[in-house]
């Protein structure tokens, strides 16, 4: 994403983090400084909700020119930019929760809310390939596989041409709960070995994590023209920008509800995908360079 407006040329802090030792922080305070985005339109993409009931994630093919939309009964579609189905597949009780790229191979990958999984997808087939469970790793908090909606929420995939799987994955989550308090959400890398060609399933394991500071992580997408996380927060309604070292460089109030997924095509146009079954696109007359 490209460029700036005068009228946001004053950075404003990210939204703040509230850290205690031992059990995170309990909530969050709404900003009130927070930049607006400004949108010259946003249109409804016109696609039957029948096909995927509940988006929870979605992703610009560049390949394809196509947008595919996971969703949280186990379905992933391919749409035309303009809402036509292209392909669909369902897996049987699986919780999707997020999808991505790799642009490298154009392979697709979704994860699992609760299994900790990552999944492998044939972009022509929508056929699952592999699968990557996550190894947890010792003092992590990470979401437990039994937690209501606290599970795995969104995943990106960020190219780097000199990791050994061609870039890992940032993966984000909703949030913990201890006896005591409600924690922030946290975001994770992953690395998995994408470029192990065994049929059979290799674990994926946690390289580092860190928290925006916000609960209720719902949707995550890297910008590589901007080298950028863009993640959202359906209960805040907030688009935070964070560099992939975890430090938030500005952050939005974002237009609508239940937002679910997050996306930018070649044009540099937002899409959402919201939890009712809308996906809606917005055009930037401003983008989000911060």
């Amino acid at each position: 994403v490209q460029g700036k407006t005068a009228g946001m040329k004053k950075l404003f802090p990210g939204v703040l983090v509230c850290l205690t030792a031992v059990f995170g922080c309990s909530t969050f305070q709404s900003r009130t400084d927070l930049q607006p985005l400004h949108f010259t339109s946003s249109t409804r993409v016109n696609t039957n909700p029948q096909y995927c009931r509940e988006p929870s994630g979605i992703v610009y093919s560049t390949r394809r020119g196509t947008l595919f939309i996971a969703d949280d009964e186990g379905d992933i579609c391919e749409l035309l930019l303009d809402g036509t189905l292209v392909n669909k597949t369902h897996i049987d009780r699986a919780d999707l929760e997020g999808i991505t790229i790799d642009p490298a191979t154009g392979l697709l990958y979704a994860i699992e809310e609760h299994s900790m999984i990552i999944m492998e997808f044939h972009p022509d087939s929508l056929e699952p390939l592999r699968q990557f469970p996550l190894e947890a790793t010792s003092g992590a908090y990470l979401p437990a596989r039994n937690n209501g909606n606290r599970g795995f929420e969104a995943i990106t995939f960020v190219p780097d041409p000199g990791h050994p799987a061609g870039g890992t994955f940032f993966v984000a989550s909703q949030g913990w709960r201890t006896r005591h308090a409600e924690g922030v959400a946290a975001v994770y890398e992953i690395a998995a070995p994408l470029q192990d060609t065994a049929n059979t399933n290799q674990t994926a394991r946690m390289v580092r994590q860190f928290e925006p500071g916000i609960s209720d992580l719902s949707g995550l997408y890297y910008d590589a023209s901007m080298q950028q996380l863009l993640l959202i927060s359906d209960q805040h309604d907030i688009l935070m920008l964070s560099g992939t070292d975890g430090n938030t460089r500005t952050s939005y109030k974002l237009p609508g509800k239940n937002q679910e997924g997050i996306t930018l095509d070649s044009r540099g146009q937002l899409y959402i995908a919201e939890d009712s079954g809308d996906i809606i696109k917005y055009r930037l007359d401003a983008t989000t360079r911060p």
